[in-house]
């Protein structure tokens, strides 16, 4: 169970640090990739409670 919160954690670490990393060449570049990486995030998730559902199911 650790290993889950550490490695949503250290996920959660390197997005910001991507997004701070292309913020500081060009602020709306930086939005850009906050808003594409939020955007698979909630399809990464999506997706997960998807396939719990189907498996809940059969």
């Amino acid at each position: 169970m650790k290993l889950v919160y550490l490695s949503w954690l250290t996920g959660l670490l390197g997005f910001a640090l991507l997004v701070t990393g292309v913020a500081l060449v060009s602020l709306p570049a930086g939005l850009v990739v906050a808003g594409g990486g939020l955007l698979f995030w909630s399809w990464l998730a999506d997706r997960a409670s998807a396939v719990q559902a189907t498996a809940g199911e059969g």
